[in-house]
């Protein structure tokens, strides 16, 4: 019974993590598995470490097989979780920097290996040719844009929602890149507002304009433009150039990530 319990635990622990950090596996990631390095010192057989990792282990097994989730995640949690507890187990009598070394593994695959294959499984056909649907949202002072209509420009596009935390993390990366092509008229940059149930455009203004960004954002009435481009999570990347799709995938502006940054999709569609 104690060491259902302790699986138990296992699982809760890892929740709690998710709710403290808010989803960011970033933080959560290394936390998490370090924290069951050292534990797993303390264990007394393998047994007793196939029973402490096993719950966690094939619940990530079960969503991967059955639930609609983000594969990336449940991958390298797959792969990890084993690893962590056996070597933990295993290098409880050696020297501390072994005991150190793994841990630092841990931090540098959050920091470079997990946000790196994160995009790369999740944005392999970000990239697209296709006819834009129509794209209709408005300004800040209710004047109607039809963006999929623009011809010669590049049209950039970061969707959000009010209960995005992630996404107003982003913003300041995103402003970034803005200011780079603000003086560049092939370049524009926009952030597009999804309401949520119940929310109001007034809600968003609201929300976004107490940071003083420079970028200009534009609302949305619905949900109807990401159910007509294919995707529910945030923030999420749009460019359109000649109302044409030339990319659809997730919003990269983080300088650890390799694959899909903001920068070079822009650099690759002013150049071809």
């Amino acid at each position: 019974m104690k060491k259902i319990l302790f699986g138990a635990i296992t699982i809760v622990y890892y929740l709690l993590l998710v709710y403290l950090f808010s989803g960011y596996q970033k933080y959560i990631f290394p936390l998490f598995l370090t924290t069951a390095f050292f534990f797993s010192m303390y264990l007394k057989s393998y047994k007793e470490v196939f029973i402490y990792f096993s719950p966690l282990f094939l619940i990530l097994c079960f969503q991967l097989l059955f639930l609609d989730i983000i594969y990336s995640i449940v991958i390298i949690y797959i792969v990890f979780i084993p690893i962590t507890f056996i070597l933990g187990y295993k290098l409880k009598k050696t020297a501390w920097y072994n005991k150190i070394a793994y841990p630092i593994l841990l931090v540098l695959v959050s920091l470079y290996g997990f946000s790196n294959l994160f995009t790369f499984i999740n944005n392999y056909n970000a990239k697209q040719t296709r006819k834009s649907p129509k794209i209709e949202l408005l300004t800040a002072n209710n004047d109607s844009v039809r963006l999929d209509s623009i011809q010669n420009k590049i049209i950039v596009l970061d969707f959000w929602t009010t209960s995005c935390g992630v996404c107003f993390r982003k913003f300041p990366n995103y402003e970034k890149v803005y200011l780079d092509y603000q003086n560049n008229n092939l370049v524009n940059l926009f952030t597009v507002n999804i309401p949520n149930r119940r929310d109001t455009i007034g809600q968003a203004k609201k929300m976004i304009e107490k940071y003083n960004y420079k970028f200009s954002t534009l609302y949305a009435n619905s949900d109807s433009i990401p159910k007509s481009l294919g995707f529910n999570k945030y923030p999420h990347l749009v460019i359109i150039k000649n109302g044409q799709i030339r990319y659809n995938g997730l919003l990269v502006v983080d300088k650890d990530i390799y694959f899909n940054r903001l920068t070079d999709e822009i650099e690759f569609l002013l150049n071809e």
